[in-house]
């Protein structure tokens, strides 16, 4: 019984440091899907986002306003670039269930109804959350939430022939007035 070790072709010397093996999941890697898994993502979640945004008349950069996340996320989903975290799909789902501005009877149904359509396009490559990144995504969310509406209880007073609110000292981004003012159509 011989066994062979091959040796190594050069010996590293000091202050070399061994390239880190690359792994599909976990670390740095863990948003970015293999061939197969992105056609698939493609497919489910990136068809059912673009339903989705199109039934609400919004543009990819309309609706990364209202979720508080950068457009290329919102991009990136669609084309299957990369895999969605739960605080992710929560803040999409907040997106796109009703008007910013709106607080309807049924707004916690609406929001989990787009939030188990979303999560189970995804499937499997649906990442769960850290702490630290879901209360990120929550602090996003929750600013671009109050400058949706910063922007949408005025339009709906006025459209409603109430009295005027002050509008306050805070500026409110382009995009979510943009995307506001066309959603509230």
């Amino acid at each position: 019984m011989t066994t062979t070790t091959a040796a190594p072709a050069s010996v590293p010397g000091p202050g070399h440091r061994a390239a880190a093996p690359v792994t599909p999941v976990g670390g740095r890697n863990r948003g970015t899907p293999g061939p197969d898994e992105r056609a698939r993502l493609r497919d489910f979640l990136g068809a059912a986002l673009r339903r989705a945004r199109a039934a609400h008349g919004l543009s990819q950069r309309a609706l990364a306003a209202l979720a508080g996340c950068h457009p290329r996320t919102v991009e990136r989903l669609e084309v299957g670039r990369i895999r969605p975290t739960s605080a992710l799909v929560d803040a999409l789902a907040h997106a796109l269930a009703v008007p910013p501005g709106h607080a309807p009877a049924g707004y916690r149904e609406q929001v989990g109804a787009v939030r188990a359509e979303l999560a189970a396009a995804a499937g499997p490559s649906l990442v769960p959350s850290t702490a630290g990144g879901a209360r990120r995504r929550r602090r996003r969310l929750r600013k671009a939430r109050l400058a949706a509406s910063a922007v949408a209880v005025p339009m709906l007073r006025a459209q409603r022939g109430l009295r005027p609110v002050r509008q306050s000292d805070r500026t409110v981004p382009a995009d979510v007035a943009q995307a506001v003012r066309r959603y509230a159509r």
